[in-house]
């Protein structure tokens, strides 16, 4: 039986089992970072956090570039010979050579253009993660092919531990922008040996360009649409910023942080499963459809509530969570938090889609992406944060139309099925926004933190019913799933 001729039912099982183990041990590691940044605050100055999210910029960017999509590519791959992993590992061993001289060139420039000398150091310093580079990569898409989701969250619970510690000591000790910078480092070293250790992957590296040349073919594609994701990103602070000024700027920009909060928690994981669990599908496009439809079900019966109900509670969470001088913010807040129910459908469809092998078709979509937005956004720009936001939720609609469109190439799924798979979720929160906005209009309550915790439980209460009395069957498939059981 080849790799990709594993029965589905199969895949499932082990999909499920490790997902599980990734969610939790992902919160662990989540909580360790932000109790671990809570305390190194109150050892680094405001200036050290500065150079830090100066140096972070210029990370993401070689970041970008130092893999060339090619973990992607080496799980999504239906096939990998021994040959190619060599190729592969060889390549990434000069590519990252290559950035590591570049980040040591630039530095100077690096720090002139930010007006902070200190930067050339930090700049030179923490090049030296690129160099490992191609030791967590092989490794991860290995453990990602093998479906072993539970031994790489546990590495990367392990190093979390490690990372934090080594952050908190430094900090402690005065070593202020450096603490962060040798967590950084810290977390790099410490994770490649331990995937050394409890994943051998170890091969001879070579530089055969005709055994890596399909994977640097997916991997270059992979990593054109990622730019151009990260780009879109970008639109809004490029074009709407020097035009609407900074105070409406920052309102959207508040307003886009907490709205896509859910979706940057929880998708990272999602996706993490989906690229190696659909790619087993290649061969099976009917099973693939059918699962399709599962993960959209329910996806939609997990985040379509907390999108939509902060939709419903913008202003109330406004009030006590920004204070009242962000009050403006509200509206834009409601406006993307619902277009973060189209984001969410479109993710999952482009995920699915790469992990098919149709790689080409998700950087059309982030194409299309990034031209609508860039259009849509100088058209709202008169209106202010609320013109974006609805720029930015239009956006979306459209390219998940689109998406649905292009799934046609590796899925048999028409407008109509993915409909219906998203019509539970959407019925139960629209029931939810309904009885939210009733008791916002009955139960009239001064203190808006009282009003809020009112409106929670409301919501809560009421789309746990419409799920249980309305789709008893998809809610027990979505409770089984999460304690186990499915």
């Amino acid at each position: 039986m080849t790799e990709n001729s594993v029965e589905p039912k199969e895949v499932v099982r082990k999909v499920l089992a490790g997902a599980r183990w990734s969610v939790v041990l992902k919160i662990l590691g989540q909580a360790i970072s932000w109790l671990s940044t809570i305390v190194v605050v109150r050892y680094i100055s405001a200036e050290d956090y500065g150079l830090n999210a100066m140096l972070e910029t210029i990370l993401v960017i070689f970041g970008l570039v130092s893999t060339m999509g090619l973990e992607s590519a080496l799980v999504q791959s239906k096939r990998l010979a021994n040959d190619e992993l060599r190729s592969v590992f060889g390549w990434l061993l000069v590519l990252n050579a290559v950035i590591f001289a570049i980040c040591f060139t630039v530095s100077p420039f690096v720090a002139h253009y930010f007006n902070a000398p200190r930067l050339e150091t930090l700049v030179k310093a923490m090049a030296f993660i690129f160099l490992l580079v191609p030791f967590r990569v092989i490794p991860n898409a290995l453990l990602d092919r093998a479906l072993d989701f539970k031994l790489k969250g546990q590495l990367e619970l392990a190093t979390s531990i490690l990372t934090a510690v080594c952050t908190l000591v430094f900090a402690y000790n005065g070593a202020g922008v450096w603490a962060l910078v040798a967590g950084v480092i810290a977390n790099r070293v410490v994770l490649a040996c331990l995937l050394m250790i409890f994943r051998p992957w170890m091969v001879r590296p070579t530089l055969s360009l005709a055994a890596a040349k399909k994977l640097m073919k997916v991997g270059g594609i992979l990593t054109a649409s990622g730019a151009l994701g990260l780009c879109a990103d970008m639109i809004p602070a490029l074009v709407a910023g020097p035009r609407i000024g900074a105070a409406a700027f920052g309102i959207f920009a508040m307003a886009a942080h907490f709205a896509q909060l859910p979706l940057a928690k929880g998708m990272p994981i999602v996706q993490q499963v989906l690229l190696p669990a659909f790619s087993k599908f290649q061969d099976r496009r009917d099973a693939a459809t059918y699962y399709m439809g599962r993960v959209l079900a329910v996806s939609a019966m997990i985040f379509f509530p907390l999108l939509i109900g902060t939709a419903c509670v913008s202003h109330e969470f406004v009030g006590v969570v920004f204070g009242q001088n962000w009050e403006s913010s509200a509206l834009p807040l409601s406006i993307m938090s619902g277009g973060m129910a189209f984001r969410l459908c479109s993710q999952l469809f482009k995920s699915v889609i790469t992990s098919m092998g149709g790689i080409k078709f998700s950087l059309y979509l982030n194409t299309l992406q990034i031209t609508l937005l860039l259009v849509l956004t100088y058209a709202g720009l008169d209106k202010g944060a609320i013109g974006l936001a609805a720029a930015w939720a239009a956006t979306e609609f459209f390219v998940l139309l689109a998406s649905v469109f292009v799934s046609k190439s590796v899925l048999d799924t028409r407008f109509v099925d993915f409909i219906r798979a998203i019509i539970p979720g959407s019925c139960c929160s629209a029931i939810m926004a309904i009885c939210i906005i009733l008791s916002h209009r009955l139960i009239a309550i001064d203190t808006a933190g009282i009003q809020l915790l009112l409106s929670i439980l409301i919501g809560a209460t009421s789309y746990l019913l419409a799920a249980f009395l309305l789709f008893p069957a998809l809610s027990k498939v979505v409770v089984r799933t999460a304690t186990g059981k499915e």
